[in-house]
């Protein structure tokens, strides 16, 4: 670790590693899949790479995004996109492997909206059976009137005999 400015650390890519726990020829992979993204990293006169706190957290959240299931190749675009619109990674007050606030309430509405359709599927089967109770409520009444009306009929035809 070296000290620029008064201000500044530069870290190794074996510092980096230790930091990170990962391998250091792991820092340098990462670093370069960032580099061909766009990203840009301070070098010694040698070439070297030399990593900055700011560095070390892009480097951090490409970790991140691995291990949420990111590919590689879609971290280091995003966090190269981010370089490049001058934005900064800051640490999330809860860490994103930990815990994932939206995710927890996209899994809530989820289990919500499972409810409510039961609901409506538990109430559209008691309206269907309303329904044909009804039909054969009415089935029946029509049935009666019929068997009135016909012993009706048959007794008025009596009267005229009679």
């Amino acid at each position: 670790m070296i000290k620029l400015n008064n201000q500044s650390k530069i870290h190794s890519s074996k510092d980096v590693a230790k930091r990170l726990s990962i391998q250091a020829v792991t820092v340098r992979k990462y670093a370069q899949m960032l580099e061909d993204k766009g990203f840009s990293f301070e070098k010694d006169e040698k070439g070297w790479r030399q990593y900055s706190e700011d560095d070390i957290r892009y480097l951090e959240y490409l970790c991140d995004m691995k291990k949420m299931g990111k590919s590689l190749d879609e971290a280091a675009l995003h966090i190269a996109t981010l370089y490049r619109s001058n934005l900064t990674i800051s640490h999330p007050a809860i860490p994103l492997q930990e815990s994932n606030p939206l995710a927890e309430f996209l899994q809530t509405q989820h289990e919500f909206n499972q409810k409510i359709l039961e609901r409506l599927e538990a109430s559209e089967k008691r309206q269907i059976e309303r329904d044909q109770n009804l039909l054969k409520a009415i089935r029946e009444t029509q049935e009666v009137k019929k068997q009135l009306a016909a012993t009706q009929q048959k007794n008025k035809w009596w009267k005229f005999w009679r």
